[in-house]
């Protein structure tokens, strides 16, 4: 009795395995076919890098503070780089999660002006002038739906939002800033490029000075990686 019990026990499991076996393999067949009709299928590494026009929204500072030294503050642009990677997963041909970690420079310039109260107007103090640069790493996390051109070639319309912690700053300024963020993007092979925008939603002055950090970023990348 035990040694049947052993038998039929050692028969099950061979019967199961070889069911195991066989629906484990039809599904790896699956995933390569589907591999072989879609490049982009699964998860890739991107090394990316690209431009960086930045600038400080043109907020003036509060109406108590102008009446005291008639003095107000304006933004300008700044141009400048990122460098980073970035982890896609696709859950199909129209759907993908993108997550990135850049080093980033942004900024801008702070101008002050000065209006005297003898119609004039306001005039420039170019000697107070201050040349704003943050340095620090952003986190970025977007949704991305794809429009497939082909095979090996695909756009893509990304919306999600970034993190950034400052290491780097002026005296006066936040070390952090968050917001949305939107783009586009393009793939070819091993080869992506983008173009995102982030319009800054929280103010970047810790005094009474109203101005949001904005950027356009674009950028090129190489996928060294794809699973």
């Amino acid at each position: 009795m035990f040694k049947r019990t052993i038998f039929v026990l050692l028969l099950a499991s061979l019967a199961g395995s070889s069911l195991f076996a066989q629906k484990f393999t039809k599904r790896e067949l699956a995933r390569r076919e589907a591999r072989e009709a879609y490049y982009f299928c699964g998860a890739t590494f991107t090394f990316s890098a690209g431009y960086i026009h930045s600038w400080l929204t043109n907020k003036p500072i509060s109406n108590d503070y102008l009446s005291k030294g008639h003095s107000e503050y304006w933004a300008n642009t700044d141009n400048s780089f990122d460098l980073g990677f970035a982890w896609d997963q696709c859950f199909n041909k129209q759907w993908g999660l993108q997550n990135a970690i850049y080093y980033v420079r942004k900024g801008g310039d702070h101008l002050h002006y000065y209006d005297g109260e003898l119609g004039y107007g306001k005039i420039l103090r170019p000697e107070e002038t201050d040349e704003v640069t943050c340095q620090g790493a952003e986190w970025q996390c977007q949704v991305r739906y794809f429009f497939n051109l082909s095979k090996h070639q695909r756009l893509s319309l990304n919306v999600g939002g970034f993190i950034d912690k400052h290491f780097d700053k002026p005296s006066g300024y936040k070390n952090w800033d968050m917001g949305p963020q939107v783009g586009i993007g393009y793939d070819l092979y091993r080869f992506s490029g983008s173009v995102t925008y982030q319009p800054g939603v929280f103010k970047r002055v810790v005094n009474d000075c109203k101005s949001t950090q904005g950027a356009l970023m674009v950028n090129l990348g190489v996928r060294v990686w794809k699973k």
